[in-house]
């Protein structure tokens, strides 16, 4: 009679469904506009961006530092007769976003489909905006501890390609058409100067001379592009054979 109560048991539905409609971060029903994070957490966007202003947001997300690490999702509202929260669905295969069946965000898009829909609609397009995207571009919502691995490693990649990329206009280090690379000191109107040279070898400077025709004069062809003879006279614009002071 006067043993402790024993806590409550916690309700493995509730806990899963709570996941999937709140906020990961105030707990809230979730609520347009919504945001997703690069490891598939979903976030009221506006409490987000309070947390990131105020400074407030918790260790677990730190890996969030701005609106680049934000992506803008899109859910398909479930039509509701009665009052309460709202709850949503997959615009496609209509299965319902409670924690049941894996979804995926559409990073260049935003839509959020079934993972059935996908799989059934093979398509590398949206189902919904016909936008194309790559297998990359998919992000697994509350995926499990392996999905989340492979979210994270993906999410580190790309950090490290966006400081590489830096890291070389810093340097000056342009990317030029053939898969050349040229180095050099970056300007303020985004030109190179001093360039230092080229990784795989630079394009050859057209010269007349060595384009001559057969039982052609070398110096007459050239002559043609160019002055090949340095004098003190100066020529007419409308013949080169009159120069000044000749005739």
């Amino acid at each position: 009679m006067y043993a402790e109560k024993k806590p409550d048991k916690i309700d493995l539905h509730e806990q899963r469904l709570s996941k999937w409609l709140n906020c990961s971060l105030s707990n809230e029903p979730l609520k347009p506009p919504c945001v997703i994070d690069r490891l598939g957490n979903m976030f009221n966007k506006e409490t987000l961006v309070e947390a990131l202003i105020g400074k407030k947001l918790p260790k677990e997300f730190g890996y969030i530092k701005g609106l680049k690490d934000m992506i803008n999702i899109q859910l398909e509202v479930v039509p509701s007769e009665g009052l309460g929260n709202a709850r949503f669905q997959c615009p496609v295969s209509g299965l319902e976003f409670n924690g049941k069946y894996k979804f995926f965000s559409l990073k260049n898009c935003g839509h959020v489909l079934s993972a059935k829909a996908l799989k059934e609609v093979k398509s590398s397009a949206c189902l919904v905006c016909y936008k194309e995207f790559e297998e990359c571009d998919k992000i697994v919502i509350n995926g499990d501890e392996e999905e989340v691995v492979v979210l994270r490693e993906r999410m580190e990649e790309d950090r490290l390609k966006v400081k590489d990329k830096k890291r070389k206009v810093k340097h000056g280090i342009v990317d030029v058409k053939g898969g050349d690379k040229v180095a050099g000191k970056m300007k303020g109107n985004g030109k190179v100067e001093n360039v230092k040279g080229v990784s795989n070898g630079g394009s050859k400077r057209f010269k007349a001379a060595d384009m001559v025709p057969a039982n052609a004069t070398k110096d007459v062809y050239a002559s043609l592009f160019t002055s090949s003879q340095k004098n003190k006279f100066k020529e007419t614009y409308s013949c080169r054979s009159l120069p000044l002071g000749r005739n």
